[in-house]
């Protein structure tokens, strides 16, 4: 091995090409203070790009733009609000929603209770409302078959049938049975329960006849049996009446397709109070209504049209005749109004209206001078055009095929969902004033009840 040896390398030395004692001013070119030059490249020139949507210059000048301001305010007074209402009310995810509904089923709880079987044709509708409560929250129930048929109904063996929910020997669960069946000589039209007292009810037949009804509890002994009576029956010229409500105990609105509102007084005998007629300027087809008051309602229309009339003064007995109303046209819909329901959205007064398309509206009564429907819902594919609202408005109910039923909640679009056993698609609802109770219809020849079990308070 070899011996390593110490071995200095020479030094390699590249002296500098300034004097080290020598200092230089250094300058930034960046920052140079140098005038630009007297012509430009217009090749590279750099150029704004602007949006042609949203262009509102007048000229395109390099050195003087001129700005069209009210274009500019006209934009920006479109588009501010639009995008207010979206910040507002956000488009919620997909994982939120999946997450939302299990929520909403968690603490909205709707089951499938109860099938009734009625006599029916083919091809029949179903008609149904809840009177008084009977036993365990549970209210009786009313229901009939509606025959298809076009101007009039040759279908006399019609019936309303009474259903009374007793309770179990087991278990905290009622039944339904029936109680009563009234035959009728025509199919019904219309139903309506006595929002003041509810063992009252009425009904309009296809071929112009009102009736009104009154429930009793009859008990005899340890038994109890149940008994409907008939007060009073008019007849009407304008045909069948497309939706009734009650004003008061004693007051019942009858509505009819040909623009026509009749208000009848119930007392003693039944006597005509007033009659209104819908301007000529609206010229359509009535389709549902629902009162707000003493000489105040909501009527929809065959074409979309929907109008608050109201009067803010009492008429002399000899003008009632031909009643005098204000008429205010409220958010319009695209199609047919199917559906109008009065309900309260954190304490006021709301009109819930609902076209065949599945769109709903919900109407502020206290704008009565400028409509705002400040809440649009579009209910998914497919559309639904019959519905029901919770009692605070922030839950649609709506009737699906084979007995089945969806929900959604409003204040975070969450849906929920029963699946139902029967077949067909139904075209009815109606919900209990409690709102534990709902009946849809019809599938078949059958009704389904559902209870709801509210986990949360509304």
């Amino acid at each position: 091995m070899d011996v390593l040896s110490h071995y200095s390398s020479p030094v390699i030395e590249f002296p500098a090409t300034q004097p080290i004692e020598k200092q230089n001013a250094l300058v930034d070119n960046c920052t140079g203070t140098d005038p630009p030059p007297l012509s430009l490249d217009a090749g590279t020139e750099t150029q704004e790009m602007q949006h042609v949507a949203t262009q509102t210059e007048q000229c395109c000048s390099s050195k003087s733009v001129d700005y069209d301001e009210r274009a500019l305010a006209k934009w920006l007074r479109q588009i501010c609000p639009l995008v207010e209402q979206e910040l507002s009310q956000p488009t919620p995810l997909m994982e939120d929603q999946q997450s939302s509904q299990c929520t909403l089923e968690e603490q909205l709880q709707v089951h499938t209770y109860q099938k009734l079987t009625m006599d029916s044709v083919e091809n029949s509708q179903g008609l149904a409302i809840w009177l008084c409560v009977h036993t365990n929250n549970a209210p009786v129930l009313v229901a009939t078959t509606v025959a298809p048929h076009d101007d009039w109904c040759e279908h006399v063996e019609q019936q309303l049938k009474l259903f009374v929910p007793q309770r179990m020997s087991h278990g905290n669960f009622v039944v339904y049975s029936e109680a009563k069946a009234l035959p009728l000589k025509s199919c019904l039209r219309s139903l309506c329960t006595n929002g003041f007292n509810k063992q009252m009810f009425a009904g309009a037949t296809m071929d112009g006849e009102l009736f009104v009804w009154l429930y009793e509890q009859a008990r005899a002994g340890g038994d109890s049996s149940a008994e409907v009576k008939q007060l009073h029956s008019v007849s009407s010229t304008y045909g069948a009446a497309v939706a009734l409500d009650w004003v008061t105990e004693q007051r019942l609105l009858a509505c009819y397709a040909n623009g026509t509102v009749l208000q009848w007084l119930v007392a003693k005998q039944m006597t005509l109070d007033w009659e209104y007629s819908l301007p000529a300027s609206v010229a359509t087809e009535l389709t549902t209504m629902v009162s707000l008051g003493l000489d105040d309602f909501v009527l929809g229309t065959n074409n979309g049209g929907v109008y608050r009339c109201w009067s803010t003064s009492r008429q002399p007995a000899a003008d009632r005749s031909n009643k005098q109303l204000q008429l205010l046209a409220l958010r319009r819909h695209r199609f047919m109004v199917s559906t109008l329901q009065k309900t309260e959205m954190d304490g006021h007064q709301i009109v819930v209206s609902c076209d065949l398309s599945g769109q709903t509206y919900y109407h502020d009564m206290r704008h009565e001078e400028e409509d705002t429907a400040q809440l649009i819902v579009q209910i998914p594919l497919p559309f639904k055009n019959a519905i029901a609202c919770s009692r605070d408005a922030n839950i649609i109910y709506c009737p699906s095929s084979d007995g089945a039923l969806d929900y959604y909640r409003i204040s975070d679009g969450a849906r929920g969902h029963v699946k139902g056993v029967l077949r067909g698609r139904g075209q009815f609802i109606r919900i209990s004033d409690n709102g534990c109770w709902l009946i849809t219809g019809l599938y078949g020849n059958e009704f389904q009840i559902f209870y709801i079990e509210n986990n949360f308070s509304e």
